[in-house]
């Protein structure tokens, strides 16, 4: 196949990251948007040109006949989304957080497993080079035996009542939620270079609880969503990795280390410099290879970049190429330490990790298309 046709679900992130990626790729073309709202989706497809466009996911769906779902909506929907695009013959890719739990996460997992079907996450934070290079040093030894990691996050979310309305982001039961939003993919780079996590200490919470009036609901809410988390991992190795967010400061401002027994690596919120650091000696910039290099464009948004690495590993997994890294036993070991993290918070106990062991194939019936 030359090309696969794609229908992305979503008309935000949808829109101003992955719909231009896509628009670029060779290999795909854009058939379908769907979206809340008929007449901005309709005019939202129009501005990409996108042929279809719908407020009815489903119909659209079954319509277009897709090779490719990407789904790009609030985490609630992320499960009913994922599991039509799989029975009706699609590939998937889906946004984190995966869903509201592992075992949504789970099914989805085992569902494109029973129907061969590729089913990627977009982890896309992982090809930012000085994330990618430092891995690559980690695993060459350059640091020495690695003994822990530490992401520490602020964001100007939610500084002020009026910073940023109520919606889905503040509502815990649709997924909501800074650990969500931005531990999954700070969890997902923890565990890549330390394997997954074997339990967890965490405080998730709500530190700026008003929400201003938006759009989508008109009246001043109170998030039941968390603004703010710590959460204390231990891996099997006997390393330590801490990530702690807070999204109700008024600055943004990143910082990614990775310890080692004889020197550590760090590197910032942009992913395009990194340093390491030895004892009693100044930080060393390192220079990146020219083959991890991202070339953003003036005026886009930060993440387009690396998104378009994560679909060219998709195209080249659809076309059997290469096995798709990340995928959904990526999505699952995520999303179970994100539920370890939450249920460790509510009960104020360390937590085990669980991760749903993949389940025999169901749904044999559905055939997967050629």
């Amino acid at each position: 196949m030359d090309r696969f046709r794609v229908v992305i679900l979503g008309t935000g992130f949808g829109r101003t990251v992955q719909a231009v990626a896509f628009g670029r790729h060779p290999g795909f073309a854009l058939v379908g948007l769907a979206g809340t709202s008929e007449e901005k989706t309709r005019r939202v497809a129009r501005e990409l040109g996108i042929p279809h466009a719908s407020a009815d996911w489903r119909r659209l769906l079954e319509e277009q006949s897709p090779d490719l779902v990407s789904v790009v909506t609030p985490p609630y929907l992320h499960h009913p989304m994922a599991m039509a695009a799989l029975e009706r013959g699609a590939h998937l890719l889906c946004e984190k957080p995966t869903a509201l739990h592992r075992f949504q996460a789970a099914e989805v997992r085992d569902q494109a497993l029973a129907l061969s079907r590729v089913a990627a996450i977009n982890h896309e934070f992982r090809f930012f080079p000085a994330r990618r290079h430092a891995l690559a040093l980690v695993k060459e030894g350059a640091i020495g035996t690695p003994r822990r990691g530490e992401i520490l996050g602020r964001y100007p979310i939610w500084h002020r009542p009026e910073s940023r309305g109520m919606t889905w982001l503040s509502e815990r039961r649709r997924g909501g939620g800074v650990l969500g939003a931005l531990g999954s993919h700070h969890t997902d780079c923890l565990r890549t270079f330390f394997g997954e996590p074997r339990s967890v200490l965490a405080t998730v919470r709500v530190l700026q609880p008003r929400r201003g009036p938006t759009a989508e609901l008109p009246e001043p809410g109170i998030a039941t969503a968390d603004d703010a988390c710590t959460v204390h991992y231990e891996f099997a190795g006997g390393a330590t990795g801490l990530v702690n967010l807070d999204a109700t400061t008024p600055y943004r401002w990143e910082r990614f280390e990775i310890h080692g027994s004889e020197a550590a690596l760090r590197w910032d919120e942009t992913g395009y410099r990194l340093w390491r650091i030895a004892a009693g000696r100044e930080p060393e910039e390192i220079e990146l290879p020219e083959a991890l290099e991202l070339t953003p464009r003036a005026g886009e948004p930060a993440l387009v970049a690396p998104f378009e690495v994560m679909i060219e590993r998709l195209h080249r997994a659809l076309r059997g190429e290469q096995a798709m890294e990340p995928d959904f036993d990526d999505a699952v070991a995520v999303q179970s330490a994100l539920d370890a993290a939450r249920a460790s918070s509510d009960a104020g106990v360390r937590v085990t990790v669980e991760i749903p062991p993949r389940v025999a194939a169901v749904r044999r019936d559905l055939a997967p298309s050629a």
